[in-house]
């Protein structure tokens, strides 16, 4: 009953986001991770490199144990939620990129022998290992699902899960991870924040 509940007072980011689910797993089957990649790689700019440079490291610890230790002295009990679901999913990404898939490729590493026809982005320094999944797109996803579902206003819980996308797709975009990494990433970050909050009922 409490996830429907989340669900329904959540509607505006639970709905997007399935329908995103949808058509990218949809997309997923229909071409190889590297073809979609290519494909992202064909649209660049030097506005977008440089926005999407500095959007992504808003998916880094520092900036979500940043909100969360901002929240503490508004609401301790969110606060805590915030600290927390960056904890777990970042412990859960990392030991699936360690353990379970310790030498998967990253786009860097899958097109090391046409890197130089590629589009790079100026002062980012690209990881070769460990790409799945993408642990920037888990925090960021854990982050913005929990602020969702604390905002009562329709338009601001569409706003994070905008937010989270645009810097999921960073990591795409900066050469960094494939839409699979993304994907699952945002899935283990929204999933564990769903989680929580329902745990300790912090659904609104």
């Amino acid at each position: 009953m409490n996830f429907i509940r989340l669900l329904r007072t959540n509607w505006p980011f639970a709905l997007t986001y399935g329908i995103l689910l949808l058509g990218l797993g949809i997309c997923q089957v229909l071409y190889r991770q590297g073809i979609i990649s290519l494909e992202i790689n064909r649209y660049n700019g030097t506005f977008a490199d440089t926005f999407f440079k500095y959007i992504t490291h808003l998916g880094d610890g520092i900036f979500c144990v940043g909100v969360g230790v901002g929240l503490l002295f508004r609401a301790r009990k969110k606060g805590f939620l915030v600290i927390g679901a960056y904890a777990i999913s970042g412990i859960l990404a990392q030991l699936i990129k360690n353990f379970a898939f310790p030498k998967e490729p990253r786009p860097v590493e899958y097109f090391k022998g046409m890197m130089q026809s590629l589009h790079t982005v100026p002062g980012v320094e690209l990881s070769h290992w460990n790409s799945f999944p993408s642990g920037h797109t888990t925090s960021a996803f854990a982050l913005f699902a929990l602020l969702a579902l604390w905002t009562q206003k329709p338009w601001l819980k569409l706003g994070c899960l905008v937010m989270a996308c645009v810097i999921g797709f960073s990591r795409m975009y900066l050469l960094q991870h494939f839409m699979v990494d993304v994907y699952v990433g945002s899935l283990l970050g929204t999933l564990t924040a769903w989680g929580l909050a329902l745990k300790f009922n912090e659904i609104a």
